[in-house]
């Protein structure tokens, strides 16, 4: 009787752990946290007169990796991008403008697999000059944007330099852990 219960005992205790989260490598049994001075630091590092993004953090959180970046945006030409697992969340900090989103990105075309975009920062992405038939959208600074993995983003419009909080969602784990 006492090896049937601890059998029982032993099948419950993994069907109930069988769907917890994997992680890949050790999970941190505290939080993660960026300051805002981190923040307005990275942004006052990042170069004034150019669009360019910077990893502040990418963490294990088990089945997936979670990150915070920093993001610029200058008015001009902007190409549409496409990341084929990878979900973002904007967080405008300051300027404003249009973002079309949709999924049909005009004359799409897989961006270098070595390249920093790829290798450091958003993992296997497309690109292409615009978007389609698409959703275009005004922004300022306050708005939250979520884009889903394989969504084309595109800044259609930038009224002025766009400054913004990305977090990323990455369950490929395609970005280094920072």
């Amino acid at each position: 009787m006492r090896i049937f219960a601890l059998t029982v005992l032993a099948g419950l205790l993994l069907s109930a752990t069988a769907d917890q989260p994997f992680a890949a490598g050790p999970i941190s049994d505290v939080g993660s946290h960026v300051t805002k001075d981190e923040v307005m630091a990275t942004l006052k590092a990042l170069p004034p007169n150019s669009g360019t993004e910077q990893i502040m953090k990418m963490v294990d959180v088990g089945k997936l990796d979670v990150g915070v970046a920093i993001m610029r945006r200058q008015p001009g030409t902007q190409n549409a991008v496409v990341h084929d697992s990878l979900t973002e969340v904007y967080y405008i900090l300051s300027g404003s403008g249009v973002l079309t989103t949709g999924r049909k990105v005009k004359d799409l075309k897989p961006m270098d697999p070595n390249g920093r975009v790829v290798k450091e920062l958003a993992g296997p992405s497309s690109s292409g000059p615009t978007i389609e038939g698409g959703h275009s959208q005004h922004f300022v600074a306050g708005d939250t944007i979520i884009i889903p993995a394989g969504v084309g983003h595109w800044y259609s419009s930038l009224e002025s330099t766009v400054d913004y909080l990305v977090v990323r969602i990455d369950p490929d784990r395609k970005i280094p852990l920072k």
